[in-house]
C-alpha cells in the first residue's frame, strides 16, 4: 500500500489574504505525511517549513497545465487541496479533493458598482468557472458559518467544513508588555476595493472634522486602483484629515503598527472571513465595524453601525470616543413664542 500523500496547488496564492493563508499553512505542515505544494514565483516563503515539504514554482503561464501534471503523478491514496477559491478543471481518482474557498463572489451577489471592467469580466469569468467545476471536489473548506450557509444555498451538497485558521499563533506583544497606545486612533486594513467602503469611511471622517473631531486614521493603500486611490489622496489632503497612509506596508510594519493603534474600524459591505477582525482581536485591539453577518461569525465588535450611512459611521465613531451628542432642543410653547418674537 503506498504512503498517503498530500498534493497542494497553491499557485494563485502570492498576495494579500491569500499569500497571508498559504504562508501559515506551510509553517503549520507537520511531518506526518508527504507534501507536494505548487506555489507561485513571487511568493516569498523566508521561514522555516518541514522537510516533508517539497515546493514547486510555476509562474502565471503554466498555472493551467498543473491540473495535467497532478494527474500523471497522482496515486490512489493520495489527498488533493486547492488551495485559493478555484476547483480543478478535472475529475482526479483519489482519497478526497478538497477546495479551500475563501471568496464569497462565488456563492453571493453585489453591487459590480465602481469595479473597472476587467475586474468585472475576471469575476464573472471566475464564478462560471467555479459553477462548470466545483463538482469536481468532494469537500469544500470555508472559515465562517456565513460561508457555510451562502454554500448551501448555492446547491452545494458535498462535505463542508468550517476550518477557519490565522498565522498569528497566542502571540501576546513580548510576553504581554504594555505598548502606549496613541489614544483615539483608529486603522483601517483593506485592499483597493469597491466594498471595501474606503469612500464613506473619508466622508465620514470629513464629517467628524466639521464637528472639531479629529481622530487620526490609518489606512492601508494596497491594490491597483489607481483611480481610487487619487480619490483618496486628494480627499485627505483637501480636507485636511488627520490620515496617515500606509502603502505596500510589510507585515512586521503592519504588526508594530497594531502595537501602537488603539482601534480597529471596518466599514466592508462584503467579507468571506475578514481576516483583519481575527488579527485585532489577537492583538487587543478594540473593534468597531459594519453590521453585517461577516463581523458575527468570529467577534462581538465593541461598536457597530450602518456601513452604507456615512453620518451612522461617524456617529459610531462619536460614541466610541465618548464625545457626547449634542441634541435638537425641544421648546415649550411659551419658549417657542418669546422665540419669535424676539428674533
Amino acid at each position: 500500500m503506498s504512503k498517503e500523500r498530500l498534493i497542494v496547488n497553491a499557485s494563485n496564492c502570492h498576495s494579500g489574504g491569500g499569500k497571508t493563508l498559504i504562508n501559515g499553512f506551510l509553517k503549520g505542515a507537520s511531518e506526518k505525511i508527504e507534501i507536494l505544494v505548487y506555489v507561485d514565483n513571487r511568493l516569498e516563503i523566508n521561514y522555516p517549513i518541514s522537510k516533508s515539504i517539497k515546493i514547486i514554482r510555476v509562474n502565471k503561464l503554466s498555472r493551467f497545465l498543473i491540473g495535467f501534471k497532478i494527474k500523471k503523478i497522482l496515486k490512489k491514496n493520495d489527498k488533493i487541496l486547492y488551495f485559493g477559491n478555484l476547483p480543478p478543471y478535472l475529475r482526479f481518482k483519489c482519497k478526497n479533493v478538497m477546495l479551500q474557498l475563501s471568496s464569497r463572489f462565488y456563492v453571493d451577489s453585489i453591487s459590480m458598482k465602481g469595479f473597472k471592467f476587467q475586474q468585472i469580466i475576471k469575476i464573472y469569468f471566475e464564478k462560471l468557472y467555479y459553477r462548470l467545476f466545483v463538482k469536481n471536489v468532494s469537500h469544500i473548506i470555508v472559515q465562517t458559518s456565513t460561508m457555510y450557509k451562502k454554500l448551501i444555498n448555492s446547491g452545494f451538497r458535498k462535505k463542508i467544513s468550517i476550518w477557519a485558521f490565522d498565522d498569528l499563533g497566542s502571540f501576546s506583544f513580548e510576553g504581554n508588555k504594555v505598548f502606549k497606545k496613541e489614544i483615539g486612533s483608529f486603522i483601517y486594513v483593506a485592499s483597493l476595493l469597491p466594498y471595501k467602503n474606503h469612500k464613506r469611511l473619508l466622508l465620514a471622517w470629513n464629517e467628524l472634522k466639521k464637528q472639531d473631531i479629529n481622530p487620526k486614521l490609518y489606512l492601508t493603500l494596497d491594490g491597483n486602483n489607481n483611480n481610487l486611490k487619487k480619490w483618496i489622496i486628494n480627499f485627505v489632503s483637501i480636507n485636511k484629515l488627520n490620515v496617515c497612509f500606509l502603502e505596500n506596508i510589510s507585515r512586521d510594519n503592519l504588526i508594530s503598527t497594531y502595537k501602537k493603534v488603539e482601534t480597529l474600524i471596518y466599514p466592508s459591505f462584503f467579507e468571506a472571513y475578514g481576516l483583519p477582525l481575527v488579527e485585532a482581536k489577537k492583538y487587543k485591539l478594540k473593534i468597531i465595524s459594519s453590521d453585517l453577518d461577516y463581523c458575527w461569525d468570529f467577534i462581538e465588535p465593541d461598536e457597530f453601525f450602518n456601513p452604507y450611512d456615512v453620518s451612522s459611521i461617524a456617529r459610531s465613531v462619536k460614541r466610541f470616543l465618548s464625545i457626547e451628542k449634542k441634541l435638537d432642543k425641544i421648546y415649550d410653547p411659551k419658549e417657542f413664542f418669546n422665540k419669535i418674537i424676539n428674533t
